[in-house]
């Protein structure tokens, strides 16, 4: 279960939240809303990979003093170096989270003939499959996908779905196009489905 308490985000003059509250307690939890309402802004806060907000985010209704040990984002606004291959990026996040290389995910999703491929010469469905691959590898008890149905093909997202059914932690995912994940037991929530706390 994670929960958002009176949450607070501003970027210079663009508030993005202002005490928002929210909870997000079934195991498997598609967010929807239209673009620019903050999705990705919040998924990077939960994630812990922005520390300038106020409020609280507790999981499993605890304050942890890193997020980013558990809780793994895939997001296409994290940027990977471009000079490296897929497979230097897989194994930096090998040895720095402790954690083995997807190899056979990596395979299902047809990514292994893409591995010694520089970052800069994927196309956008095996960027995100990287992204993906990425994230998913780090094994954390909390998994938050931005869009990551978004450039794959038929085929990989089949393979997602199954992969996220097997999955034993907490999943939320963002998603224009749900329908796969809502047939896979994900349950919709609106980003703003609780009033804020005023």
């Amino acid at each position: 279960m994670i929960d958002v308490i009176k949450l607070h985000k501003q970027f210079a003059n663009k508030r993005v939240f202002h005490n928002y509250t929210n909870q997000f307690m079934e195991p498997k939890c598609c967010i929807l809303g239209e673009n620019g309402l903050g999705k990705t802004t919040l998924f990077t806060l939960i994630a812990g990979l922005d520390p300038y907000y106020t409020g609280d985010i507790l999981l499993a209704g605890k304050r942890v003093t890193a997020l980013q040990d558990y809780v793994a984002l895939g997001c296409d606004k994290i940027p990977f170096p471009d000079f490296l291959t897929a497979r230097q990026i897989l194994s930096m996040t090998s040895k720095s989270w402790v954690c083995d290389m997807p190899l056979t995910l990596a395979k299902a999703f047809g990514f292994e003939p893409f591995l010694d491929t520089l970052v800069k010469d994927l196309s956008s469905g095996n960027n995100k499959k990287l992204q993906l691959l990425n994230a998913i590898m780090r094994n954390t008890p909390y998994l938050i996908l931005d869009e990551p149905s978004a450039a794959l093909d038929q085929h990989g997202v089949e393979v997602l779905c199954h992969w996220l059914q097997s999955f034993s932690g907490q999943v939320l995912i963002s998603s224009h196009e749900p329908q796969p994940f809502l047939d896979v037991g994900f349950v919709t929530q609106h980003l703003f489905s609780t009033e804020p706390v005023a």
